[in-house]
């Protein structure tokens, strides 16, 4: 929630004063013009916190299948083969943070406005 919270305190007030001028309500200044502007802001560090999240704890264990190092490592023991398991392990987390990645990257490329010449 700081990163919305750090994304609305970056959106100008003048955008409020701006908004009440053309005749609109502070609840229909909010939804139309400060909520959108925000989350074009919020959309690159919640990329970022994605990714920690799912390098720091195994969102796969969350979601109910056991955790990918654990298997790994018995899969090591049991084949002799720690660098096949490892490998298979990290291959895992990075086609998930890839993934991750790529998605809030295409909601923030949808999202972003357009640019003129």
């Amino acid at each position: 929630m700081e990163i919305l919270r750090g994304a609305l305190l970056a959106v100008g007030g003048g955008q409020m004063t701006a908004a009440r001028a053309i005749g609109m309500s502070r609840l229909q200044a909010i939804q139309n013009i400060i909520l959108p502007q925000a989350l074009r802001l919020a959309i690159p560090p919640w990329s970022n916190e994605a990714s920690i999240v799912l390098k720091d704890s195994s969102l796969v264990y969350a979601l109910g299948v056991p955790e990918i190092l654990r298997r790994a490592q018995q899969l090591s023991a049991t084949t002799q083969q720690p660098f096949l398991a490892y490998g298979i392990a990290a291959l895992i987390y990075f086609v998930l943070v890839f993934a991750t990645n790529r998605a809030l990257d295409y909601l923030a490329e949808r999202t972003k406005l357009p640019t003129h010449p």
